[in-house]
């Protein structure tokens, strides 16, 4: 999706005025069927396995962390990646919302995006899973208790239904950017990333 943008602008951008910008439907952006979300919230659809997505982790970073105090961003885990196992992808899906319940986040999601890209390794199982939480200093017992509990389970459910929604809709890849439930960034015009972090921002903030 972004590739080319990826290859040659930097990441850390400082965030300029999105609202100077003029971003026009069907040129910068889409608009998704449903209602807009009662909060400003940012939503990843991505995958661990995308290599697109883990080079495009820190910027996701530095987006969430340049969002308004009354906005969210939300990471939402998809499966049906090409050659991958769904079985296994649902418990990475677990493992990412264990992670943030366990306010570890920060350091797992970039420790599995590194296990799966930088070690060329895969998981088989939950105890692999399990493992490298431990590993990074996760007591094997919460583990346990957060990854197999109702709520864990509840959300990664919803996170399925989030992917079909928007899959529904006729978009597939990832990452993909959905912002307050509506709009979808168009990159087709986008230039660099910082024009991307406006269009994002632009978006977050129309209210109609």
């Amino acid at each position: 999706m972004l590739y080319r943008l990826i290859l040659f602008i930097s990441f850390f951008c400082p965030l300029l005025g999105a609202q100077s910008a003029q971003f026009n439907e069907g040129d910068h952006y889409l608009e998704l069927a449903g209602n807009l979300t009662e909060k400003k919230e940012i939503t990843e659809f991505f995958s661990f396995y995308c290599p697109a997505c883990f080079r495009q982790e820190p910027f996701m970073n530095e987006l969430k962390a340049s969002i308004p105090d009354d906005s969210v961003f939300n990471k939402n885990h998809v499966d049906g990646m090409p050659g991958r196992k769904p079985e296994i992808e649902y418990l990475l899906t677990k493992a990412l919302i264990t992670a943030e319940h366990l306010n570890v986040d920060k350091r797992l999601v970039p420790a599995i995006f590194n296990y799966i890209h930088e070690s060329k390794a895969d998981f088989t199982n939950e105890k692999d899973i399990k493992n490298l939480f431990i590993i990074n200093g996760v007591a094997g017992d919460k583990f346990n208790k957060t990854f197999s509990s109702f709520s864990v389970d509840a959300k990664a459910k919803q996170m399925q239904k989030n992917t079909g929604d928007i899959r529904a809709q006729g978009f597939t890849g990832v990452p993909t950017l959905i912002i307050n439930g509506k709009y979808k960034p168009v990159t087709k015009n986008i230039k660099t990333m910082q024009e991307y972090k406006n269009l994002v921002f632009f978006l977050l903030n129309k209210t109609s």
